[in-house]
C-alpha cells in the first residue's frame, strides 16, 4: 500500500515576486519535465569551467537568490480559503499494512504558511582535488498552521533545512605554491604542474536538504530552468487527470468484485454522477468517492490545480522553474531516511518538489 502526501501553496511577497510550489511524497512515480518548453540552466559540457581564483570567492546562488526574505500565503479575493492546501492519506486506527486501501483516513486541510529564506553570504568550498565547488547555501524555515474560515489555527507542520546552489564549479590546477602548501617537499601530486585533470560534470545545480519532525530527512537533487516569459502552463479539461499529480494513487483504486472503474475525469467539470451513489459497501470505489465528495473538490483530487486557479487573473511577466526529486532512473540519487516507526508502518520512499518563482506586474505597473 502506497502512502502519498502532497501539499501546495501560492505565496505572495510584499515586494516583487510570487512564489508557488507543489511537492508530493510518493513511493512510485518518476519526476517528468517538459524540456521542450523549458531549458535547464546548466553550462554546456564543452564550455571550460573557470579556474580557481583564491579563497575569497563569494557565494553564487543562481535562481535561489530570488527567495531571500519572508513569504506568507494569502488569498486577496477570499479570506476564508487561503490558497494553501494539503492532502494526505493516513493509516486508520486498527488497520495494518495488509488492509485494503479504503481503510485509510483521507485528510484534506486548508492552511496558512510562513517561509523564511536567508542567504549565507560566504560560499562553502568543496574540495575534490582538480575539481572544486563553491556551494551557495540558503537556509529555510517553514511554519504551517491550519486556516479555518479566516482564522489561524494550530500548527500542523514545521520544517528546517538548506537549499544549495551547486552550479559554481571550477578547476584547481596544481602549481608550486599549492604543492608545497598541501603536500610539502616530499610528496608529489598525481598530475604535472598546471594540469587541470578530468573535469567533473554536475548533473544537478540545485540541492535541498530538510528535516521533517514526523521523522523523515530528505535530500533532493534537481535543476533550475532558464526564465520563461508569461505564466506557467497547467493542464485543463481532461488533461487534469494525470496519475503523477493526483491525491489518488493507482494502488488506492483497487478493483474488487462488483466495482466499476471510474476512468479519467475532467476535473474542471462538476463531480462525476457516480459520486454520492456508490453503495455503502467496503470497496475501493467507496474509498475514492470520499476524495471526490470533499468540499474542497477538485483540489482534494488534484491539489496543484489550486496554483493554476490562483494565478489565472494575474499579469505574470516571467517565471523561473525548479524541479527536484529524491529518485531518478539514472545519475546520482537523492534520498529519504525515516525513523523506525515511520519506516515500519508508513514509509516515505520518494519526494518530488516543483517550484515556480513568478514576476507579477501589479495594476499600477510595478513589478
Amino acid at each position: 500500500i502506497s502512502e502519498r502526501q502532497s501539499a501546495h501553496a501560492q505565496v505572495l511577497s510584499s515586494s516583487q515576486h510570487t512564489l508557488s510550489f507543489y511537492f508530493s511524497l510518493t513511493p512510485l512515480n518518476i519526476m517528468k519535465v517538459n524540456e521542450g518548453q523549458l531549458k535547464p540552466d546548466l553550462p554546456p559540457y564543452k564550455e571550460d569551467p573557470p579556474v580557481w581564483d583564491g579563497p575569497d570567492r563569494k557565494a553564487k546562488f543562481g535562481v535561489l537568490e530570488q527567495l531571500a526574505g519572508t513569504w506568507v500565503n494569502y488569498n486577496p479575493t477570499d479570506n476564508k480559503f487561503n490558497l494553501g492546501l494539503h492532502t494526505t492519506s493516513l493509516p486508520s486506527a486498527g488497520t495494518n499494512s495488509e488492509s485494503m486501501p479504503g481503510l485509510f483516513h483521507f485528510l484534506c486541510e486548508n492552511y496558512i504558511e510562513e517561509l523564511t529564506f536567508e542567504l549565507i553570504p560566504d560560499g562553502v568550498r568543496n574540495r575534490g582535488g582538480a575539481n572544486e565547488q563553491y556551494v551557495g547555501a540558503v537556509e529555510y524555515n517553514q511554519k504551517i498552521n491550519l486556516w479555518t474560515d479566516g482564522t489561524k489555527g494550530k500548527g500542523i507542520h514545521k520544517e528546517t533545512g538548506m537549499f544549495m546552489y551547486l552550479g559554481d564549479m571550477y578547476t584547481h590546477p596544481v602549481d608550486e605554491e599549492t604543492r608545497q602548501e598541501d603536500l610539502g617537499s616530499i610528496f608529489r601530486p598525481d598530475m604535472p604542474l598546471g594540469h587541470n585533470g578530468e573535469r567533473f560534470i554536475t548533473h544537478y545545480n540545485i540541492c535541498r536538504s530538510g528535516t521533517i519532525p514526523h521523522g523523515s530527512t530528505i535530500q533532493l537533487l534537481g535543476r533550475d530552468y532558464l526564465p520563461k516569459d508569461g505564466k506557467p502552463k497547467f493542464p485543463t479539461g481532461i488533461d487534469t487527470w494525470d496519475d503523477d499529480h493526483l491525491t489518488i494513487d493507482p494502488s488506492m483504486a483497487v478493483m474488487l468484485p462488483g466495482d466499476e472503474p471510474i476512468g479519467r475525469v475532467d476535473l474542471d467539470e462538476s463531480r462525476p454522477a457516480w459520486v454520492g451513489n456508490v453503495p455503502d459497501e467496503p470497496t475501493g470505489q467507496k474509498y475514492i468517492e470520499r476524495v471526490f465528495a470533499h468540499n474542497m473538490y477538485p483540489y482534494s483530487v488534484r491539489p496543484d490545480m489550486c496554483l493554476r486557479d490562483a494565478i489565472k487573473d494575474q499579469n505574470i511577466k516571467k517565471f523561473s522553474f525548479v524541479d527536484m526529486g529524491s529518485r531518478f532512473k539514472a545519475n546520482p540519487q537523492g534520498g529519504v531516511l525515516n525513523t523506525p516507526m515511520v519506516q515500519q508502518h508508513c514509509p516515505v520512499t520518494e519526494v518530488k518538489f516543483r517550484l515556480w518563482i513568478e514576476t507579477v506586474i501589479e495594476e499600477d505597473g510595478e513589478e
